[in-house]
This record gives C-alpha cells, structure tokens and sequence, in this order.
C-alpha cells in the first residue's frame, strides 16, 4: 500500500519537470560545468555544459580535489574561482540547488582561471568560460585531425611499400619469363663470406672464362642475381644480396662486358635457399650469387 501510494507523486513529479523544460542536470547525480560566481555564504554559481545555472552548496564535508599528471590530492575551497571548470558530485537538495559531496579540477584550468579571472564581471566569466569550452572543443577536433592525418600517413606509406613489393616481384617474373627466349650456356656461382659483398679472389678466375666464352658468341646476356642466408632480417638480406649482385656486375662490366650485354643485377634476398641454414656450412650455400651466360634462342638455333 505504501508504494501504490508514492507511485503517483513520482509521476507527477515527472510531469512538472518535463512540463517545465527542466535541464537534464537538474537530476543527476554530478555534472561538469564552469564556475562563473562565489558567494558568501560558501556557495557557488556554476553553468553546466548543457547551459543551466547551478547553485552548489559547499560544506566542511566537501572533499576539494586537484590533479596533475594522474595524482589527485585534496585542496582547499579557497581554489574554486571564477573561470574554472569543474566536475561536481552530490546531489540536489531541490531544483538548481546542488549539494556537493565531491568537486575536483586539473591543476591545468585552475591556473587558466587564475588568467582570465581578473576584472571580469560575473557576465563576461560566463562568456569566458563558454569560451573556454568552445576553445577545448576547437582543440580536440584539431587532435582528432592530426589523428586522421597520421592514420592516412601511414596507409599511404604501406601501399607504397606493397606497391614496391608488387614491381619487385614483377621484375623478378619478368626475368624468369624472359629466360624461355634463351638458351644457358654456361653458369657460375661465386660463394661470399658471412656479412660480406666483396668478390673472393679465387672466383675472378672463373668469371673471366666465362667473359671470354660470352665473347665468342652473338646476342648473348649474363644474369647476375645475389642471395643472402636467411639467418639476418629481410632488410639486411635484401641489402646484402644487391650489394653482392652488383659487385659481381661491376667485375664483369670491367672485365670487358658491355652493359648493353649485362641483364640489371637483381638481388633476390633470403629466397631459392639451397640449403636449410642449421649449420655453418649450410649458410655459407646460401650467401652466393649466380651468374648465368645465355643466347638468344633465335640466333643459336640458327
């Protein structure tokens, strides 16, 4: 019987708010808003971020708290100014009359307050403080954008990398499917330290000879394409197998063969490893470049 009898209070009280375009703050427990006005009495005047004017009610049991930098510690009244914006929690002892059981701020707005505070009228602190939040409004949009810009960044440069990635393979296909127009005529795989691009002397032998049968032919070409073990990153091994591809070029074109007889050296990273990279042994198989000397099909079916 009891509850049946307060059931209708609670629905006219319902009725009056909504009848009377009551502020949503006007029934919460807590709100942000800005102080615009102290009072005497240890009240202040606060608009919330809806727009409503809110008295708040300060009592010795208040807890006054100021954070910075993620430490929160309990304040003084005295630092709730004019200008500043604040989170209050309470409860309201009737329509815009809130008693606050809990008020805190950054340490940040209270020092902005202390800025804008002087020589403003209660008025113009309320402009102010509208201000203000239009202000932290226009800043956070601002981050949002440099947000969104970083994020397009970022996509951008990975399509660059995939279309990077794209051409290389591409070119490699190129390479591969270009070799059903020649015929191999001779090949020769120069084996490199660990870490190192420089032509072992005991290869250059070698090289020259097949320098020399290259000459005696018409419409040839020599391939040369480098590899790394797969011991390192694909950024160095990458690295190291073009460096180890052009040493061997740069040997062959000084050694008499004319660029124009020279395929581009590719360097093919840590991939076609011949060997499974468990021991020494098996990494120095795999630190190597292959040069290939091939003729045109056309000419040496002739």
């Amino acid at each position: 019987m009891e509850l049946s009898r307060r059931r209708p209070h609670v629905i006219l009280a319902a009725v009056l708010a909504a009848g009377l375009g009551l502020s949503s703050t006007a029934f919460a427990d807590h709100f942000h808003g800005v102080i615009y006005q102290r009072g005497t009495d240890g009240t202040i005047l606060a608009q919330t971020d809806d727009g409503a004017n809110v008295l708040v009610v300060i009592s010795d049991r208040t807890k006054v708290k100021q954070s910075d930098s993620g430490r929160s510690q309990r304040v003084s009244t005295a630092l709730l100014i004019p200008g500043l914006l604040i989170e209050v929690q309470g409860a309201y002892s009737d329509t815009n009359r809130f008693v606050a059981e809990r008020v805190s701020f950054r340490k940040s707005d209270q020092r902005i307050a202390r800025a804008i505070q002087g020589g403003l009228s209660a008025t113009e602190l309320r402009s102010a403080a509208s201000q203000q939040r239009i202000d932290q409004q226009a800043e956070a949009l601002r981050q949002q954008r440099i947000t969104i810009q970083q994020h397009q960044q970022r996509i951008a440069a990975a399509d660059e990398k995939i279309a990077a990635t794209a051409g290389v393979a591409e070119a490699s296909a190129e390479r591969i499917s270009n070799l059903d127009y020649y015929n191999v005529i001779g090949s020769v795989t120069v084996y490199f330290d660990n870490g190192q691009s420089t032509v072992p002397a005991k290869y250059r032998d070698q090289l020259l000879d097949l320098v020399a049968q290259a000459k005696t032919l018409n419409a040839y070409v020599i391939q040369v394409q480098g590899y790394a073990s797969a011991v390192g990153g694909d950024a160095l091994n990458d690295r190291l197998s073009s460096a180890r591809a052009d040493a061997v070029a740069r040997l062959l074109e000084q050694s008499g063969v004319p660029p124009t007889n020279l395929a581009p050296p590719a360097g093919m990273g840590a991939s076609q490893q011949v060997a499974p990279n468990k021991t020494e042994k098996e990494q120095a198989e795999n630190r190597r470049a292959v040069v290939t000397l091939l003729q045109n099909k056309g000419v040496s079916d002739k």
